[in-house]
């Protein structure tokens, strides 16, 4: 497999950054690794907030557990002050991912147009 292949996968697959430490560029892949991970961050936590919020109605009421009412109390959750804060996280993780992939794929074939290059210097 190519180096852009390769470093797309690890983009791709793995996480946003991953392919531009396989390139050796290290402050875009950390960068781009870094960022992602705190965006994660913000949506795990919200989300373990908003799911102990919910456990915590459900216990104060008692009795049988409905489906329906679960349902609801997700809902009530997910709609609070911090869904900003989820959705902006989200789409920021989601522009590093598509950044990582095509900054990846774009590093990878400069990368392999050098090699070329320096191989076979006569075609140049």
């Amino acid at each position: 497999m190519s180096r852009s292949t390769n470093a797309v996968l690890l983009s791709a697959l793995l996480a946003p950054g991953a392919g531009h430490l396989y390139l050796k560029q290290y402050p875009r892949g950390i960068a781009l690794i870094v960022v992602s991970l705190a965006c994660l961050w913000v949506v795990v936590d919200r989300a373990m907030q908003q799911a102990s919020l919910v456990l915590e109605r459900l216990a104060s009421e008692g009795g049988a557990i409905d489906p329906g009412r679960i349902s609801d109390l997700v809902t009530q959750a997910s709609k609070g002050p911090d869904s900003l804060a989820v959705s902006v996280a989200t789409a920021v993780l989601a522009i590093c991912w598509v950044i990582g992939v095509v900054d990846a794929y774009r590093l990878g074939k400069d990368q392999q147009g050098r090699n070329a290059s320096c191989r076979n210097p006569a075609k140049s």
